[in-house]
């Protein structure tokens, strides 16, 4: 068995975390790249990715990846549009942790489904996702 093989059927407990991060960090450099979005990425249980949008900064793209549930091949993940500023409200009045701002949430996108969508660790799939969503990512 290759390496890869075992670390496949074997994973280090942090493994799909990391894969996660990397995923949303290259989706985010990608935009910003092109101009279209700012990523802000918060770390908890889950891993949130927030992408912010330079032509419409009222609105940010929330993305959750659940590290206990994906795999080494798949990452587990749900997306949403949400009000940039309602959200920063209820963090700060409400003291909801960050991902919890669900007063905020504007667009539920349907190609996610209505909870979460399995995708792979490509950020070329994730960006085309969300882009079928979202004009300005485009």
């Amino acid at each position: 068995m290759t390496i890869e093989g075992f670390i496949r059927l074997n994973p280090p407990p942090n493994l799909m975390r990391e894969l996660i991060i990397h995923l949303f960090k290259e989706t985010g450099y990608n935009y910003h790249n092109r101009g279209v979005a700012e990523l802000e990425l918060h770390q908890s249980n889950d891993v949130h990715a927030f992408y912010r949008l330079f032509k419409n900064p009222s609105k940010v793209i929330h993305i959750q990846g659940y590290p206990g549930l994906s795999s080494t091949y798949k990452a587990i993940v749900l997306a949403r549009m949400m009000d940039y500023g309602r959200m920063m409200e209820i963090r700060n009045i409400e003291k909801v942790s960050i991902g919890n701002e669900h007063k905020a949430v504007i667009q539920l996108f349907p190609n996610f489904g209505r909870k979460m969508m399995v995708l792979p660790y490509n950020p070329k799939v994730l960006e085309k996702r969300l882009a079928e969503n979202v004009p300005e990512l485009r």
